[in-house]
């Protein structure tokens, strides 16, 4: 199969996964200074507070909201994964219609067919990311549902169980923005379809509104502050 891609086709693939990886890598991993790493401590003070109240009817509550966003977002990408295998069966007809567009680039019909399949896969990966992310919440439920009583506890076991419980849910929580951002991503692998350079500047935006989330909006600044304050309150309590 001869794809007759271009030098800059292959560059903006490329381009793509570095910037997929780098991101997911820095923000998921090593990004101690962004806000998914403020918020991965939040949800350990969290799990420590839960523990520490008599009613957790709240939490439960909570918890429960974010398991039917994430069925949501699963159920929603599974659809668009149908349907774009319903646009990859009738490639020919797609292809046909793009080449009468003045607004999408001419290829051939397997480099099409190339883009069509990734477009998939970028889906598909965010949907193996959404169920991987609900069926660790079905984990962190049975956490929650067999957590000891307030009155059970020593405050190094709450502590011990709760850095725990934080763990498998801090997990969950980065599947779910794992899948998440595979519609951004989506969308600049859309680029694609009109031109190698649309697609590199999709990939460069994409990038710029997730990593300005992570470090410079109001969001990042504001939990950043609270982040800071509540390990404040702790030290001050463990005086």
């Amino acid at each position: 199969m001869v794809f007759n891609a271009s030098i800059l086709d292959w560059l903006a693939l490329v381009l793509f996964f570095v910037a997929v990886v780098a991101y997911s890598r820095y923000a998921d991993h090593v990004g101690d200074r962004l806000l998914n790493a403020r918020m991965r401590e939040v949800r350990a003070i969290w799990m420590r507070r839960y523990l520490e109240r008599e009613d957790r009817v709240l939490d439960s509550i909570l918890t429960g909201h974010s398991i039917n966003s994430i069925a949501l977002f699963s159920s929603a990408t599974l659809l668009i994964v149908v349907a774009l295998l319903g646009v990859f069966t009738n490639a020919d007809t797609a292809y046909h219609m793009s080449v009468t567009s003045s607004f999408i680039i001419h290829t051939t019909k397997e480099l099409f067919q190339l883009k069509l399949i990734g477009l998939v896969c970028v889906f598909v990966y965010g949907f193996y990311r959404f169920t991987w992310a609900l069926l660790q919440y079905n984990y962190f439920l049975a956490l929650v549902g067999s957590a000891p009583l307030k009155d059970h506890l020593t405050p190094a076991a709450t502590a011990e169980l709760g850095n725990q419980m934080s763990v498998v849910l801090n997990s969950a929580v980065t599947s779910f923005h794992s899948g998440f951002r595979s519609y951004y991503q989506a969308l600049a692998w859309v680029g694609w379809f009109f031109h190698p350079l649309v697609f590199i500047a999709a990939t460069a935006f994409v990038s710029f509104v997730l990593v300005y989330r992570q470090i410079a909006s109001p969001s990042a600044g504001a939990i950043k502050g609270y982040a800071a304050l509540l390990h404040e309150v702790e030290k001050q309590n463990r005086k």
